[in-house]
Parts: C-alpha cells; sequence; structure tokens
C-alpha cells in the first residue's frame, strides 16, 4: 500500500534536491542515474537499506522504485532483485554500505542485477543453485586445522586455509557464479558437465530431463513431457449402484467395498492412460488400482500374470521377468519391471491392447470406460508385444498411522515387440521408465533437484555360477543358453562388465566343481576369452564327471558350488572379493530335494510343500546368499524355470525351491518356455551390471528426469552408448564407455526425486 500510494503525477514531476553526508560521494551514488533525474518516492532514504541486504537504498533505485526483474517489489525492498535465486546480500560483494554494489564482469550492470555476473553463458542461479553464495560444500577456512573443516577432496593448510579452492568431489555439481573456469582446467563452466544438473531448455538441451506430472486422490505419477495422459471416467455395471450402504448384487460386499465397485469413480477407482505417440518411439501406458486380491504384493503379480493369461490365452502369453521385490521411495512394498511377452494374437494396435489390459486388470467392461483411447488411437499394428509394469501394494498413512485401507497400483506400458528390441527407438526407454516403479508416487507428493558427484574408475565386477539341469527334457534349453552365449558376453563386455563364469550340473556327484571345457572339470572360472568352452560346458555342464542320471539336486549343487570357491581371493578358483556373486538356475523341473525330502512328487503344476520344509530345504542356500551363515556368500540368484502358478507345456512343473531362492535374494524368476531365452539372459545381466555398479544414488529419481555426465561431457541415455537407470539396485549404469582404473572419471548424476514425510526435502 505504501509503495503504490507513491506513484501520482504530481510526485513524479517533483525534482529533490538533497544535501548528503560527506561520505556519499557522486561517484558511489551514481549507478547509471542522474543525481538530479525526478523522484517517484519522496520518502526514500538513500543512506538507508530497508532490505538488509548490505546494499544502500540508493544503489537499488529507491528514489526511482526501481524494479529490475519486474515483479512489482522495487529492488530496495527486494531480497533478489534479479529473481536469479541468489540473494542480493549475497551478491553484494560485502556487507559494508560504504562500498559500491560488486560489478565482477565489468559490464556496467552489478552483480545483484547481473543474471550472469562472470558472463560465462551459465546464469548464477544455475551455478550456485541453493543460492547461499558457496561451491557445494567447499570451505574456505579451517581454523582448528581440522581436516574435517574443509570440504571432500581439500586439505587443511597450516594457514588454516582449504586447499584447493574448489574440488570435484566438493562441488556436488555447482560452479562458481564468479569464476568462468570454477576447476581452472581450461574449459569454461557453460562447457562443463555440471550443466546437467540444471533443467533441460533451448540454451541447455543437456540438462534434466522434464517431466509431466499428474495427480490423483490415490496416486502421482511422471512420465514423458510429450505424453498424452487421460484420466478415465468408469460407471457401474449390472445391477450394482455403487452409492452407498445396499448390497446390491448380493455377493456379500456392500457397495463400493465390493472389488466389483471398487474401479468406478464413485467409489475412488482410478485408471490413468499415457500415451507416446512420437514415431521414434511409441508405447501405451498406463496405471490402474484395485483392491488387493492376495496377502502379499509377490502373490498379486502372480494373480496379475494369471489374468494375462486368461485373457490373451496362456500360449500367447510368456514370463519374460518377474520383476524386482523393492521397497518404494515411501516404504510401499513393489514388484518392479516385471515382464510379458504377449506374441503371435491377432494383429491390434497399441491403445487396442492396451485397453484390454486395462479391462482385465480392473475386471470391466469396455463400454464403462467413457473416455478411453480409441483401439486405433495411433500407431500400426502388430501381433507381438511386451508388457511391462510395476505392482505396488499402498497402504494410506499419516504420521506413522494407517488412515484407509491398502489398495493396489499397477503402473505399466505396452511397446511392440520389434520397437522395444530396437536400440535406436525411444521405445525401450518409455516402457521401462513406466515399469520401474520410479515414476510412482502417493498422491501429492512434491518433487525436489538433486545433483551427486561420482569419481569412478572402477568397472562392475561380477562371478556367475550357472546351475544347468541336464536331463534329456532339458536339450533345447540348454542349446538356447548356449546359442545366446554370444549376444550374453557382448551385452556384458558393452556395460563394461568384469566377469567370469563356473558352470556346474546338477548331478550329486558333482560336488560343485566348475566344467572347463568339453570333458573337463578342472575347478576354475572361465573368463570373456573363454566363450567356445562357456559353450560347451552349458551343453555338458558334469565335465569330466557323469551326467545328472534323472535326479537334478540343483540347489545342492548350488551350494556346493559356492561354498567350495570361497573364501575370496583373487584366484582362478576363487570368488574374487570385490565381485557381485550371482547364481543361475535353469531347470524345467522342482528342486529334487524338495521331492526327495518334502514330498513333492513328479506331478505336474506346483506341489503342495509345508513352509517348514521348504524352509529347512532353501535355508542354507538363502542365508548363505543373504550373508547370514557367511558374509563372504553374499549375493543374488536368478531362476529360468518352469512358471508360478502351473509351469508351461514344455516345463509342467513350476521350478519351486529355485523360485523361492530367486525371490528371498531379490532376483529374477523367468520363463523356461521361451522359445529364445535372449531377452530374459539380457535382462540378467542388465540386473547383474545394476546391482554391481559403483554408481549408487543417494536418493531414488524420478528416472524419466535422470541426466549424466562424464568427464564434462553429457551422456545421452542409450543402450549403444551412453548410460541407463536401474531401479532393482537404484544404480545408474554405462554402455560402451570406458573407465581407467588409474584415473579416475568424473561423473555427474542430475535428476528430481519424490519427497514426502519418509523422504523430506533436504
Amino acid at each position: 500500500m505504501k509503495i503504490t500510494s507513491f506513484i501520482n503525477s504530481s510526485i513524479v514531476s517533483a525534482v529533490a534536491i538533497l544535501s548528503f553526508p560527506a561520505c556519499i560521494t557522486d561517484s558511489n551514488l551514481n549507478n547509471n542515474l542522474p543525481v538530479d533525474a525526478a523522484w517517484v518516492n519522496p520518502d526514500c532514504d538513500l543512506v538507508g537499506d530497508d532490505d538488509g541486504d548490505g546494499i544502500l537504498n540508493h544503489h537499488e533505485g529507491c528514489q526511482f522504485l526501481t524494479d529490475n526483474d519486474g515483479d512489482t517489489i522495487p529492488d530496495y525492498l527486494d531480497l533478489d532483485s534479479d529473481n536469479d535465486g541468489v540473494p542480493d546480500r549475497i551478491e553484494a560483494g560485502d556487507e559494508h554500505l560504504s562500498t559500491p554494489p560488486k560489478d565482477y564482469d565489468g559490464d556496467g550492470i552489478p552483480d545483484f542485477r547481473d543474471t550472469d555476473s562472470d558472463n560465462d553463458g551459465v546464469l548464477d542461479g544455475d551455478e550456485d543453485r541453493d543460492g547461499n553464495g558457496i561451491v557445494g560444500i567447499c570451505a574456505v577456512y579451517c581454523p582448528n586445522l581440522d581436516p574435517d573443516e574443509c570440504g571432500a577432496g581439500q586439505a587443511c593448510l597450516a594457514t588454516g586455509r582449504c586447499h584447493p579452492t574448489v574440488t570435484f568431489e566438493c562441488s556436488q555439481g555447482e560452479t562458481d557464479r564468479l569464476n568462468a573456469d570454477t576447476d581452472g582446467d581450461g574449459i569454461p563452466d557453460g562447457q562443463e558437465g555440471t550443466v546437467v544438473c540444471n533443467e533441460s531448455s533451448e540454451s541447455n538441451p543437456n540438462g534434466r530431463r522434464p517431466v509431466q506430472f499428474y495427480n490423483t486422490q490415490k496416486f502421482k505419477i511422471g512420465v514423458e513431457i510429450d505424453a498424452l495422459v487421460t484420466e478415465q471416467i468408469i460407471e457401474a455395471h449390472g445391477t450394482e449402484t455403487c452409492t452407498g450402504g445396499v448390497d446390491d448384487d448380493a455377493d456379500g460386499y456392500v457397495d463400493c467395498e465390493d472389488p466389483d465397485c471398487h474401479n468406478t469413480t464413485t467409489c475412488d477407482g482410478v485408471s490413468v492412460t499415457f500415451d507416446l505417440e512420437d514415431p521414434a518411439g511409441m508405447a501405451a501406458g498406463f496405471a490402474v488400482t484395485r483392491v488387493p486380491k492376495a496377502s502379499s504384493v509377490e502373490e498379486e503379480n502372480t494373480l496379475i500374470v494369471q489374468e494375462i493369461s486368461a485373457a490373451f490365452g496362456a500360449s500367447s502369453v510368456t514370463m519374460r521377468a518377474s520383476g524386482s521385490p523393492l521397497m518404494s521411495h515411501d516404504d510401499q512394498p513393489t514388484i518392479a519391471r516385471a515382464m510379458i511377452d504377449i506374441t503371435g494374437i491377432s494383429a491390434k494396435y497399441l491403445s487396442e491392447l492396451r485397453n484390454t489390459v486395462l479391462t482385465t486388470l480392473t475386471g470391466r467392461r469396455s463400454n464403462e470406460y467413457l473416455n478411453l483411447p480409441g483401439p486405433d488411437a495411433f500407431g500400426g499394428q502388430s501381433s507381438n508385444f511386451i508388457l511391462s509394469y510395476t505392482v505396488q501394494r499402498r497402504t494410506p498413512m499419516a504420521g506413522g498411522i494407517q488412515t484407509g485401507d491398502p489398495y493396489i497400483v499397477i503402473m505399466g506400458a505396452i511397446g511392440t515387440s520389434a520397437d522395444y528390441s530396437d536400440t535406436i527407438r525411444r521405445t525401450g526407454f518409455v516402457v521401462d521408465d513406466a515399469a520401474n516403479g520410479s515414476n510412482l508416487a502417493g498422491p501429492g507428493d512434491a518433487d525436489e533437484g538433486e545433483c551427486e558427484v561420482y569419481l569412478v574408475a572402477t568397472q562392475p565386477t561380477a562371478d556367475i555360477i550357472w546351475v544347468i539341469d541336464e536331463s534329456g527334457s532339458m536339450y533345447e534349453e540348454q542349446q538356447s543358453v548356449s546359442t545366446n552365449a554370444v549376444n550374453f558376453f557382448n551385452r556384458a563386455l558393452s556395460y563394461g562388465l568384469d566377469f567370469r563364469m563356473g558352470i556346474v550340473g546338477v548331478g550329486i556327484e558333482g560336488n560343485g566343481v566348475f566344467c572347463t571345457a568339453d570333458g573337463q572339470s578342472n575347478d576354475h572360472f572361465l573368463t570373456s576369452g573363454n566363450l567356445t568352452q562357456f559353450q560347451a560346458c552349458i551343453l555338458e555342464p558334469w565335465g569330466s564327471g557323469t551326467s545328472e542320471g534323472g535326479t537334478e539336486h540343483g540347489i545342492t549343487q548350488g551350494y556346493n558350488a559356492i561354498v567350495n570357491h570361497l573364501p575370496r581371493d583373487n584366484q582362478p578358483n576363487r570368488i574374487r572379493p570385490d565381485a557381485q556373486l550371482v547364481i543361475i538356475y535353469v531347470s524345467d523341473e522342482r528342486a529334487q530335494e524338495l521331492k526327495d525330502s518334502c514330498g513333492a512328487g513328479e506331478g505336474s503344476g506346483s506341489a503342495t510343500i509345508a513352509p517348514a520344509c521348504m524352509q529347512q530345504v532353501i535355508g542354507p542356500t538363502v542365508n548363505l546368499l543373504l550373508g547370514v551363515s557367511n558374509p563372504e556368500g553374499v549375493g543374488r540368484a536368478h531362476a529360468i524355470v518352469g512358471p508360478p502358478p502351473s509351469g508351461c507345456s514344455t516345463a509342467s512343473q513350476v521350478g519351486q525351491g529355485y523360485v523361492e531362492i530367486a525371490n528371498a535374494t531379490g532376483g529374477q524368476v523367468a520363463s523356461i518356455c521361451q522359445a529364445d531365452l535372449g531377452s530374459t539372459l539380457q535382462i540378467i545381466i542388465e540386473d547383474i551390471v545394476a546391482s554391481s555398479s559403483p554408481v549408487v544414488l543417494h536418493h531414488y529419481p524420478i528416472s524419466v528426469s535422470v541426466a549424466v555426465a562424464k568427464d564434462g561431457i553429457p551422456l545421452r541415455r542409450s543402450r549403444q552408448d551412453g548410460f541407463d537407470y536401474r531401479s532393482s539396485a537404484n544404480t545408474v549404469v554405462f554402455v560402451n564407455q570406458h573407465f581407467d582404473p588409474l584415473h579416475e572419471s568424473e561423473v555427474v548424476v542430475s535428476y528430481l526425486r519424490w519427497v514426502n514425510d519418509v523422504n523430506p526435502p533436504d
């Protein structure tokens, strides 16, 4: 009110004649404005500092109500006159009112009004992102001569100063707004990799990627900025009114409590579609809620596979990967990136197939959706698709107290098999992001930017033990693994994985001894240069011993293969100290140990096994891999077996025993009934690389937003040459990027993350 009352025609025409104190001279009053200019603010105290920012009112144009950033707050009352995120008190240069505000680059515009004070092409707010006037956590002084008083990578000198002034580690992705080359390497800040820490724009295309957020009453999602998002309106069906208090269809559930009613608008059910119609990478996404049908998220996932199989026909649906069990950023149990192949069906459009998946998951008819995208909304038709999704069991909480009933959120996307596999197209990343769980949050969650720095010299390292069922019925599957070994090795090498392979059969006489070539059991790991030997051992894993002879003791053999190659050591016949230990079971039957000890006979499907007996059989292996019985045995198991819940035509038994070990250690379960195991082997390699990556993020990112730079050069998200993100281990992985053990590379990772009560802002 006071400011606006000053502006009137009579005051604007007035000229003030003042007598200034001796300490105020024409030179420090001028500030590019004539002393005798017409005033609009006769109450201006030229020698005061009304906003307490260390800059005289005069220098902030108090007498003229100068408003540099046009925010309607005059500079002498504005704590950030150029709205760059760095407060005027920081940009003043010092705290002395008697000195004029600093103009670092000498362009005639003082820093508090200059959005690029060092003229390096990077805005001040993008260099000092938290606006505290300090580069990251780098310190200047260590008065107590304590090294901890300095930042990471700085040393405390005897003079009480920290040296060097700035290091990559302590910078935390920030640069100095008053130094065009903060690290003194001859490369201007505007060309350094820290540009990824700022939002992407026309002037900074390499910045953190933008995210489109959509909030509902049950969840919030982050998706591609160019996705077409639609929330569906869903009506009730039949005699169910879903309006409260009456069991209309006499099924024992009262209206909205009835699962038939949940996914209606009146009963808080939610269905959202998000479609990427980009010709360079099409995908049809979805996020829906439903009432829980099982007591755990793992069981819920099994039911989803059954429902999809029933909808499209069991012969057309194959589990490529069961997904990774994890806890979300807000501690909700989640299965991330489960993958199903839907193949050999009648030709359909992406949106047409997705709409069928929606109605299947929600138990509704398509005519109950009032605004589903049309069945031919975009793209061409195909008969082969990949469906990937995350399943999350959410329990409403407030202040640690449950405030509502649990519900299930299923978020994912569908792409054609060809588009998903094409390493040039975007489809693979869009589908993965929708399904990895990182882009799903609670309703109303906020977001915040993060920038993290890493010094990386090591490659991911893994020692992989294969337990191969060599029974006669397994020949085609063994041949598939052997045939895909070339791609398996090449994919591992492209990720920079330093790997070794140990192969054993399931014959109990083998005692965990590694096959080393056709007819050889020299009991040492094979390296990346032993492709031919690996292929031979996959086909005849017993080496110089004897084949299993009809009894598949895979659990015992796997356990022996681990313990017999401990303690860890850098020897050919020992698991390496720095290696991620991985065990991969490949079998078309349940474990023999369950048949012998728990009465699980040769019948097909799942056998009924007492939990105590199951635990007795798998317990030693699980405890070993979890580090309970031996810290050196920590590792992860994967199982390529007859899939739950009933196996498949060529593997009628569910791979019980192996499935439970994989689930207990966070590994993947995939169907051995796939004609080609190459896709599953690729997912397992990706999981191995993720689990052994040296870049483990401090928070869970919204993966759509992630940007990465290596040694000052922004990398693209790519399966050919760049980086990718894996939620299973919350790591960044690199593709065809060399790291020198003798010279650390500087890696910068920028992303948005969800913030809430569980994960508050930094």
